[in-house]
């Protein structure tokens, strides 16, 4: 029997549709593949999500412009290409920087925000004033000494360990008595020794037992003494 032009028809679409049912999975994966491949180039490559601006946050000494200069964050480079463990050690190298965080801000900006050291000594080193942090870390040159902040005497032969312990004792003191304070002496980490403004003398030992030092020197200071030794603070001992 001879095919009549709309059964021919039928017949050819039917044909069609079937070669399209099984071409089905090849073009959707090949969809897929190219929606994939211009997610990427959109992220990686073009300027769509590339960095037109970086942001500096926090209180601080240092200007913009240094740490714009340390971060080295070229604009129009892909966010997502950037390495912000990279520039958060690029930041971090800078002496007055305590502690840097770095995040992307989509769609076209990187924030770094910088907590800086807080100055709690005055030290001279090298020919120079210094102020150091909590730490010892020596991280600022000043004109000359700088006005409210205690004086730190290390000796030259004393290493890094010393100027740690004296600096985290001087930190760990209540504000009224760092204000009384004129001096702490640290030839060894183990010897440190505090001077106050009026001449009297607080033999302090290391840096370990700090808080109970502290609280011991407290009630020691209401009496009349010269000398007062809280090294041993379950121990403590005055003399004239």
């Amino acid at each position: 029997m001879a095919r009549t032009p709309d059964t021919a028809s039928k017949f050819s679409r039917r044909r069609w549709q079937g070669r399209f049912t099984r071409l089905q999975p090849i073009l959707l994966a090949l969809a897929v593949l190219a929606a994939a491949a211009f997610a990427g180039w959109v992220v990686l490559s073009s300027s769509w999500l590339a960095t037109e601006q970086v942001t500096v946050a926090g209180e601080r000494t240092l200007s913009d412009q240094k740490i714009l200069a340390a971060a080295d964050i070229g604009i129009g480079t892909p966010l997502l290409r950037l390495d912000l463990d990279a520039v958060d050690e690029r930041v971090s190298a800078l002496r007055p920087v305590a502690e840097v965080t770095v995040h992307r801000s989509w769609p076209h900006t990187v924030a770094i925000t910088v907590t800086e050291r807080v100055p709690v000594a005055a030290i001279y080193r090298v020919g120079s004033w210094w102020v150091i942090d909590n730490e010892g870390v020596l991280f600022r040159r000043t004109h000359g000494r700088v006005a409210g902040l205690p004086l730190v005497r290390v000796s030259h032969r004393a290493g890094p360990s010393t100027l740690r312990e004296a600096a985290t004792v001087i930190a760990a003191l209540p504000p009224d008595l760092v204000t009384r304070l004129r001096h702490l002496t640290a030839p060894s980490m183990d010897s440190l020794t505090l001077t106050l403004k009026d001449g009297r003398e607080v033999r302090w030992g290391s840096a370990a037992q700090t808080d109970q030092k502290v609280q011991v020197l407290s009630v020691l200071l209401a009496r009349q003494a010269q000398v007062y030794d809280v090294s041993v603070p379950a121990q403590p001992t005055t003399a004239d």
